[in-house]
């Protein structure tokens, strides 16, 4: 297995440059702040962005708990990835994270000024230290099932390396604000997301009423238990499905909360006259 490091100051802008190259270099998987990624797949890990604390986010990244570096290391086994790549703010960082996961030290070290310019190193720190954005180097539906209830930005970016051509193609990522920065976490209350769930439906057109919606929030995203009243004559299934998609589409943009379930129970089909 062949091991490399892309190391930067905090803020400068890795992360953001991760996919890339991992693709000029044939990387299989990449490592970055806690989390493992392939492609556009977060396989396994805990994001250090979802931490409360800097200091907990710290520890995330260098996968100082037993539990979380175990099951990183088992899933490397189980990868078997002929390359990776290892974001880090120092070559001794990168180090002690390969050491953690048992995997061989680095044979190349990248450094941020070798792919990015002064003047995208300098926006890069900007946007960090004013709006504490920070970037995950997979796309949005595939973040947002670690960081519900997060503000989360989807970012589709043609970018180039320092020296180097620009991609052929955008790839989408994603910006998100720990909590440890003033704008992270949002706290939305059950009746808020059930007068937002009922507003949807009513404006959407779909003859469907809405009845007693229940909200159950918790750590890995939301649960909707929902009733509902159709028509007589309606291809109820159909009928029940795009609410589903209404909703989770909905919801989803405007909190930032993961749906994880929308149960839907019909209550009542009208007959009419």
């Amino acid at each position: 297995m062949e091991v490399y490091a892309l190391v930067g100051p905090s803020g400068t802008g890795k992360s953001h440059r991760a996919a890339f190259v991992a693709g000029e270099h044939g990387v299989d998987v990449i490592i970055d702040d806690g989390l493992i990624i392939k492609g556009s797949n977060i396989l396994g890990g805990v994001s250090a962005k979802s931490r409360s604390t800097m200091l907990g986010a710290v520890r995330t990244a260098l996968f100082t708990d037993a539990d979380h570096a175990g099951k990183a290391i088992e899933l490397l086994k189980a990868l078997q990835p002929a390359k990776v790549l290892i974001l880090g703010t120092s070559a001794e960082m990168v180090r002690k994270i390969a050491n953690r996961l048992e995997l061989p030290e680095p044979m190349r070290t990248i450094t941020i000024e070798d792919i990015a310019t002064e003047k995208d190193i300098k926006v890069a720190r900007y946007m960090r230290n004013t709006y504490g954005k920070h970037i995950i180097p997979a796309p949005t539906a595939e973040v947002r099932k670690s960081f519900s209830g997060f503000l989360l930005d989807p970012v589709h970016v043609l970018l180039r390396l320092k020296n180097r051509p620009k991609p052929k193609k955008a790839v989408e990522k994603t910006l998100v604000r720990p909590t440890y920065f003033r704008l992270g976490k949002i706290s939305i209350a059950d009746n808020v997301i059930d007068m937002l769930i009922k507003k949807t439906v009513r404006e959407s057109g779909v003859p469907v009423k809405v009845g007693k919606a229940l909200v159950k929030q918790g750590e890995g995203g939301v649960r909707i238990n929902l009733t509902v009243q159709v028509k007589f004559g309606n291809n109820i299934h159909r009928l029940l499905r795009q609410v589903q998609e209404l909703l989770k589409n909905r919801i989803e943009y405007l909190t930032g909360l993961q749906l994880i379930t929308i149960d839907i129970i019909v209550s009542k089909v009208d007959i009419g006259e």
